[in-house]
């Protein structure tokens, strides 16, 4: 898309594990440090927490909290590991509008997330790619 709303650095890369705590240990056995969670999100459906690699990256770890009923379901019925790029940006709705016109679907229409005390929106493109949108500043109430 050459075109992409994407307006902003990539955050973090999704990572789907079928179980929280033995995710976490792996990627801390490989050198990554936990820097947020692991935090239940019941708007979502998951738990989530965010490491960063040794090479400065961030990676969000996603489990379930309730295996059959969660949007990583389906990944993990797949073997789970990657699922999205999350990028930071000023306006989720904006970039879900400018996805949904360069031929996006748009997943998860703008929600607010726990761990990061951000909104959110994902959306699904024509590549297959599942791309999150996090907005930069913590929604006001």
């Amino acid at each position: 898309m050459a075109n992409s709303p994407t307006t902003g650095p990539l955050h973090h890369i999704g990572y789907v594990v079928a179980d929280m705590d033995r995710g976490l240990r792996q990627f801390q056995d490989e050198g990554a440090v936990l820097e947020v969670g692991p935090t239940s999100d019941p708007i979502q459906k998951v738990i989530c927490a965010l490491l960063r690699l040794p090479d400065g990256s961030a990676i969000e770890l996603v489990a379930p909290i309730d295996p059959e009923d969660s949007p990583v379901s389906s990944r993990l019925r797949r073997g789970g590991g990657f699922d999205h790029l999350c990028f930071s940006v000023d306006d989720v709705e904006a970039a879900l509008v400018a996805e949904d016109e360069l031929g996006s679907m748009i997943v998860c229409e703008p929600v607010y997330a726990v761990t990061f005390d951000r909104t959110i929106g994902f959306v699904l493109r024509r590549s297959g790619m599942l791309i999150e949108y996090m907005s930069n500043t913590a929604p006001t109430t």
